[in-house]
């Protein structure tokens, strides 16, 4: 019963989260001159919250999601040409949630480790604190991490595919050009997502609609 009442909630979150994507892929969200890549959030939530396959699933929908949506309501884009490569408009997508989720992993694993001291009677974990601090540590780290994953590999395939080609009147695909268009959205991106993923995290665990990780359940 408890297995089944956990599969419920990870399809529940997982249809939600796929939702929240369809939303952000086919009505971007400008602020200013500045345009969030919104879409990725969900995959960066579900790499904090629920397993591999789940986080490679909403990866996979997401890049899937974009990638329609480059050839219908984004198409009059002048970038429409460059996101219509499937290397650069899914393979980064899907890695997003696969860096974000192995650097948590990492973290439970090798860093967020419980110590104990003895107090003659029983063993008393002494760094509560510090696993709290760590796994803050962890989510803003890994989700950074997939932010930069993102960024680095679309302006990789991009330079890779449209080097010095023309996409529109004059706007020219080079290093310049991928520095100026990835400079301010990127740093934007990394700090407002590594704040805001951690705190969709932390109240979906204070609703108990997701587990905390296993370090921070011991008393």
């Amino acid at each position: 019963m408890k297995t089944k009442k956990i599969n419920t909630k990870n399809i529940a979150i997982l249809s939600l989260m796929t939702a929240l994507t369809a939303v952000f892929c086919f009505v971007p969200i400008s602020f200013g001159t500045v345009t969030l890549a919104l879409m990725i959030l969900p995959t960066l939530i579900i790499a904090q919250i629920s397993d591999f396959k789940m986080t490679v699933a909403i990866g996979l929908i997401m890049g899937l999601m974009n990638y329609i949506a480059w050839f219908t309501t984004k198409a009059a884009s002048p970038l429409a040409p460059i996101f219509q490569n499937p290397l650069v408009c899914i393979l980064p997508r899907v890695l997003i949630g696969i860096v974000a989720f192995g650097i948590r992993k990492l973290f439970e694993k090798y860093i967020c480790k419980p110590k104990y001291e003895s107090d003659g009677e029983n063993e008393v974990l002494t760094n509560k604190k510090s696993l709290i601090a760590l796994d803050q540590v962890s989510m803003v780290t890994s989700t950074a991490l997939g932010v930069v994953t993102n960024t680095f590999f679309v302006g990789m395939f991009t330079l890779i595919f449209f080097y010095n080609k023309e996409i529109s009147s004059n706007v020219v695909i080079n290093f310049e050009y991928i520095l100026t268009w990835y400079g301010i959205n990127f740093l934007i991106e990394v700090i407002s997502f590594s704040i805001i993923t951690p705190a969709i995290t932390l109240a979906l665990r204070a609703s108990r609609l997701v587990p905390k990780p296993d370090y921070l359940n011991i008393k």
